[in-house]
């Protein structure tokens, strides 16, 4: 394998790890972090508080994480539908968590512990903070469309379907087995969902790569990208 084709599989290597990091240090914190209750309270919320610099750095190693598996994207598919805006949503939905790392949420009645009404206040970082979230999973609901559009017109129907129902179909069954142990079933499912997807696209495209150059005459291994057709 060439040192190109090495960098690219260590960027899409970068959302495959994004992920695991990203939902176990959240889970983690969720269960020490003292008056934060997995039924009522939004994950985002654990940026607030003396232990929030944790969840920032999570989010912010996540969101560059991410940045890095959008430009392999970007170096691997570099023409055909989607070669422009699926590796350029995936780095949006990257910032938007580097973004609402960098900010700290508002403090909640209850959270951090001690936190009273009269304590609560609405301020700017608190409101771009929440911002980013809603931003995040439109982000990754318009990079789905994308990306199963491409899967389409190259007559990959099965990844199409994979990648453009995912989303809502994870979603729904995340939920509903939130709900049933006693979790915020939403919640849960906001903080897995976009993960499973992005780490679903990384080990496609990985997988896909790697046939295409085993399947390479001999001396042509550094040919043409992933193109649609």
């Amino acid at each position: 394998m060439d040192k190109r084709a090495q960098s690219i599989r260590a960027l899409l290597v970068c959302g495959v790890l994004a992920g695991p990091i990203y939902v176990t240090v959240t889970l983690v914190e969720a269960m020490t972090r003292a008056g934060f209750d997995l039924r009522h309270h939004r994950f985002s919320w654990l940026t607030a508080g003396d232990l929030g610099w944790v969840h920032q750095a999570n989010m912010v190693l996540v969101g560059l994480l991410t940045v890095l598996l959008a430009i392999g994207v970007g170096r691997l598919l570099r023409t055909g539908r989607g070669a422009v805006w699926g590796p350029r949503l995936l780095a949006l939905l990257g910032v938007a968590y580097v973004v609402g790392g960098l900010l700290r949420a508002d403090p909640v009645v209850g959270f951090p512990p001690g936190t009273t009404a009269e304590m609560v206040q609405h301020t700017w970082h608190g409101a771009v903070q929440n911002a980013s979230r809603s931003l995040s999973t439109l982000f990754l609901v318009a990079a789905s469309a994308v990306f199963a559009a491409r899967f389409t017109a190259e007559g990959r129907r099965g990844a199409a379907w994979l990648f453009g129902a995912a989303i809502p179909a994870v979603f729904a069954v995340l939920t509903a087995v939130g709900l049933a142990i006693g979790f915020n079933g939403a919640g849960l499912a906001f903080l897995v969902t976009p993960w499973i997807w992005v780490i679903a696209l990384a080990l496609y495209l990985v997988r896909r790569d790697a046939t295409r150059r085993h399947d390479l005459p001999a001396g042509h291994a550094t040919a043409r990208p992933l193109v649609a057709g």
